[in-house]
């Protein structure tokens, strides 16, 4: 049985559901809504505010209860367990790939790119990008695309091992 099901909207019954990231004044809006299955207890609904990008999707952590939602590129990370929120990062996270050949994900911010096998790290590159990336792929072990530099007006290739996140190329120079 799956452990989770992304819902179209919020459920016009049942229990309210857990907000994460919502402040005060926008703490009913519908954001990323997901019904979590626990393995003991009842279903349970999380509405999730969005972040500023396309990417939405969610990911179990194999053998445990942790899941991470991203929610229009903002995650969050929780424990359906207990519904308690473990951490909340990205906010602007426009590419996620899984590479089963890390056993991990990778997601990347239009700057840099970091891998994680839940709910561990496994490397962050350095910043690649001034202003933005285009036409990023995976080839094997190899993330590579274009990286944007504001001061020439143009496109400069980068590639990341991704072994172990080293990198080459892209447009940015300035300090880490």
């Amino acid at each position: 049985m799956n452990r989770f099901e992304i819902l179209s909207g919020l459920p016009g019954d049942g229990p309210l559901p857990e907000y994460y990231g919502f402040e005060a004044s926008g703490r009913y809006r519908e954001g990323f809504v997901v019904r979590f299955y626990p393995e003991s207890g009842e279903p349970w609904v999380g509405n999730f505010q969005r972040g500023v990008t396309h990417v939405c999707h969610v990911l179990a952590a194999p053998s445990s209860t942790l899941m991470t939602v991203i929610a229009s590129g903002q995650a969050y990370e929780l424990d359906i367990a207990t519904r308690r929120l473990v951490r909340e990062f990205g906010g602007a996270i426009d590419f996620l790939a899984e590479v089963p050949e890390i056993n991990g994900v990778v997601v990347g911010n239009g700057l840099w790119f970091e891998a994680f096998r839940m709910p561990v790290l496994l490397w962050s590159t350095r910043r690649l990008s001034w202003d933005g990336m285009r036409r990023v792929s995976i080839h094997r072990l190899v993330l590579s695309g274009e990286a944007y530099n504001p001061i020439e007006d143009c496109w400069k290739p980068f590639s990341v091992d991704l072994k172990d996140g080293s990198a080459t190329g892209g447009s940015y120079n300035g300090p880490p």
